[in-house]
C-alpha cells in the first residue's frame, strides 16, 4: 500500500533489489536482466527497439574524453522518460565522476540501427 500511494506522487520513483555479494561487483542489472557496460549500454523505449539490438550513437556535440561521442551501444535497458525511436540514456558507470557526466548529458545524436542481412 504504502509503494502504490508513493507511485501516485512519483510516477519516475527507482525501487532497488539487494544483490549477492557475488553479483555485487558487476554493476547495475537493467532491463534486459544482465550488468550494464559503462559506456557500452543504452537505455532505450521498448517500443521501438528490442532490448538486445546494437545500435551505433554518434553525438558530434558530446565529447567524452576530448573526442566526439561515436560508439557501438547495446539497448540493454529501459527508462520511464525515454520516449521515441531516437531517444537513450547513456549508462556511463556509477561513482560521482559517471554520476557528474550523466548529470551533464544533454545531445543531439544519430541512431543507426544495426540489423542481420536476412
Amino acid at each position: 500500500a504504502r509503494g502504490r500511494a508513493l507511485m501516485q506522487e512519483n510516477k519516475s520513483y527507482v525501487f532497488f533489489r539487494e544483490v549477492q555479494q557475488a553479483e555485487a561487483g558487476a554493476g547495475p542489472v537493467g532491463a534486459q536482466g544482465v550488468p550494464l557496460t559503462p559506456g557500452r549500454s543504452l537505455a532505450v523505449d521498448a517500443a521501438f527497439h528490442a532490448l538486445g539490438t546494437p545500435i551505433f550513437v554518434a553525438a558530434p556535440d558530446l565529447a567524452v574524453e576530448g573526442a566526439p561521442f561515436r560508439r557501438l551501444m547495446i539497448a540493454q535497458d529501459v527508462g520511464s522518460a525515454i520516449k521515441g525511436p531516437q531517444r537513450g540514456d547513456i549508462f556511463f558507470g556509477t561513482g560521482d565522476a559517471a554520476g557528474a557526466i550523466a548529470g551533464m548529458t544533454k545531445a543531439a545524436a544519430a541512431f543507426y540501427i544495426l540489423l542481420p542481412n536476412r
